[in-house]
């Protein structure tokens, strides 16, 4: 029984979380934080180009993963380029990504905000 409770509990705080997460970047730009503009500027647009937007995203997300994982097809000479630069370009790129990927959840969030 108490099992049972603990399960129905974690399924209830799950599903406000899923929900009201303040830490979620489409909740923190709704609310003019981080990333507020790109919010702003989407939020006015319709389904298909949010829908659009996402899918640049995941294409922009997986370039800057193979970049990180093979970055010589990507830059000539990358093996000779000084060390710091070796390091800065893929931490540049996994900064992307990140961006990107904060980018993609609030796309995804103005979806589920509209019933899609």
């Amino acid at each position: 029984m108490v099992k049972n409770q603990q399960l129905v509990a974690t399924k209830a705080v799950d599903e406000v979380d899923d929900v009201t997460n303040v830490n979620d970047p489409y909740n923190i730009a709704k609310q003019g934080g981080k990333h507020s503009g790109f919010y702003n500027e989407y939020a006015k647009k319709p389904d298909s180009q949010i829908r659009k937007g996402i899918e640049s995203i995941n294409k922009q997300i997986s370039e800057h993963q193979k970049k990180i994982e093979a970055p010589q097809k990507f830059i000539p000479d990358f093996d000779n380029l000084d060390p710091r630069q070796q390091k800065a370009l893929p931490d540049k790129w996994q900064s992307d990504i990140n961006r990107q990927s904060e980018q993609k959840t609030i796309l995804e969030g103005l979806l589920k905000e509209r019933g899609l």
